[in-house]
């Protein structure tokens, strides 16, 4: 699956985290919960589930064309085989 970096689906942000107001592309469903860092670390939560990862890297610029496709493909992946 080709990522595409510019897509944006619909969420909220909270003091600490993203929450997700609809399923993201990776599979991320509604009330997932979600960090990134400045230098391509990210985390998300699935309340709902009691899944979640975390990727981290140490790499700039910020949602780096290369990173930010693996962290996808990692969610989608977890996604696939624990939900």
């Amino acid at each position: 699956m080709t990522w595409n970096a510019s897509r944006v689906w619909k969420k909220t942000w909270e003091l600490s985290f993203m929450i997700n107001t609809e399923c993201a592309p990776s599979g991320r469903p509604t009330g997932s919960l979600a960090w990134t860092g400045l230098a391509n670390s990210y985390f998300w939560i699935d309340p709902a589930t009691s899944i979640g990862s975390a990727y981290a890297i140490q790499i700039l610029p910020s949602a780096d064309k290369k990173s930010l496709p693996l962290f996808f493909e990692l969610e989608k992946t977890v996604h696939q085989n624990f939900s």
